[in-house]
């Protein structure tokens, strides 16, 4: 495969919005399921927790922008599509020199997809507490629309975790520090129970939810973390991680290890709700292909926000910067994350987020926006057209809303819509309506 179909593959595939999924694993966790527990006071535990679900998608609205076509009929430029919402054949009605429109429907998973986890658990000491855990994940929806492919489980999680007085020792693959706060408000408040976007209408799931609308989703990753005792409810938490390669681009190679780092902040308000707060950050070395000496570029970023809860009213906000973060994950590969030349992209996003939990209904709003740097590369005007190469994608802003009814603890329906806006560098737009509805049961 050419690099830049290869590159044009991985930026439009919404399993990666598989990185996020398992936080619900986080809030779940006081109704997991114990299969087996020794009677010996000191034995091991073995526990399941999981879910599964399955949402009807119906997407409508404009297809993906096109440009203005010279004398000749030629396109006067190309797209960097990076988040644009394609439409597949058989989803458009369009010609070669008009936009077209977006009808379709599809059933898919959720923001989070269907999960199986597994996790055991024994006291080495009476302060200290040694688990593991693995997490098998699938979904609903077929590959393009192919019913004769296979769906194949994706083992995302597997770590052991060492609890004391001293802190907490994770190592394994699991959710990582960097934007964590701000994909667990998206799950918390606005999609844990929903779709939101669903990511390009023709690949695998699960959704994508407010991820790449201002929520750049923190990732699964192979890494080493310690995390402090909570002092006056304030923690540190410090991670190495198999770094992260920019797949793709000139910029394939990689050396030490990523880093990354949280500083979160917890305080109850009474009885009455609770305060999180958290500063995180990433910072990674990324070598250009055959140039062993040239350390050419630094992928880094940086994240801030919290919520709060009073009562019925949940809040969460947060924004985020950096260099070569890409729009729905850090070190994206994608147009969005670098250009033809391998440079990295400035870009950044802000969300809100507001929930009223009126005991089984909740009822939730969230606004973000993602914002992507051109380089100075990027708008240089070719003498034949008079335009840019590429029109590039600039800003994503979505609005979601979502009405969750929890029929049990166990059982929840949802019913979500959101509106998704690309522009591009060049004025090209694209506007399009997301409906979902669905079920989902949890244990």
């Amino acid at each position: 495969m050419e690099r830049k179909s290869l590159r044009r593959t991985l930026a439009s595939a919404s399993w990666v919005a598989l990185a996020s999924s398992s936080l619900f694993l986080a809030r779940s966790a006081a109704a997991e399921v114990t299969l087996l527990k020794s009677e010996k006071e000191d034995g091991w535990e073995v526990f399941t927790n999981g879910r599964v679900n399955a949402f009807f998608s119906w997407n409508r609205g404009d297809d993906i922008p096109i440009a203005p076509l010279d004398a000749t009929g030629t396109p006067l430029y190309g797209f960097k599509l990076a988040g644009g919402t394609g439409a597949g054949t058989f989803a458009s009605s369009r010609s070669t020199n008009e936009q077209g429109t977006v009808n379709s429907m599809r059933i898919r998973s959720g923001f989070v997809g269907n999960i199986l986890g597994l996790g055991v658990r024994h006291n080495l000491d009476p302060q200290t507490k040694v688990s593991g855990y693995i997490s098998v994940w699938s979904v609903v929806e077929s590959e393009g629309h192919r019913k004769y492919f296979p769906n194949l489980a994706d083992v995302r999680e597997g770590y052991l975790k060492i609890e004391g007085p001293w802190g907490s020792f994770l190592g394994g693959k699991a959710l990582t520090l960097f934007n964590r706060g701000a994909t667990e408000a998206d799950f918390l408040y606005l999609h844990g129970y929903g779709l939101g976007y669903p990511g390009s209408i023709d690949v695998v799931g699960p959704a994508a939810g407010l991820i790449g609308f201002g929520v750049l989703a923190s990732t699964m990753s192979g890494g080493l973390v310690y995390a402090t005792p909570k002092f006056a409810g304030i923690q540190l938490s410090a991670g190495i991680y198999d770094p992260a390669a920019l797949t793709g681009s000139g910029l394939e190679r990689t050396g030490p290890v990523r880093l990354e780092s949280e500083l979160t902040v917890d305080e109850p308000l009474g009885d009455f709700g609770k305060v999180h707060l958290y500063l995180n950050g990433a910072y990674q070395k990324l070598y250009r292909n055959h140039q062993p000496n040239d350390p050419s570029e630094t992928a880094k970023g940086i994240g801030a926000g919290g919520r709060v809860e009073l009562g019925l009213v949940h809040l969460a906000a947060g924004l985020h910067r950096g260099i070569g973060l890409g729009i729905d994950f850090a070190l994206q590969p994608s147009d969005a994350t670098y250009n033809d030349a391998s440079q990295l992209r400035d870009s950044d996003g802000y969300y809100a987020i507001g929930q009223v939990a009126l005991g089984k209904v909740d009822l939730n709003l969230g606004f973000g926006q993602e914002r992507v740097k051109p380089l100075q590369e990027d708008i240089i005007a070719e003498p034949a057209t008079g335009y840019p190469k590429f029109s590039l994608i600039r800003t994503q802003t979505g609005i979601a809303g979502a009405v969750v009814y929890h029929a049990a603890d166990w059982l929840h329906f949802d019913v979500d819509v959101m509106r998704a806006d690309f522009k591009w560098t060049l004025n090209d737009r694209q506007k399009i309506m997301f409906y979902n509805a669905g079920a989902t049961l949890t244990w």
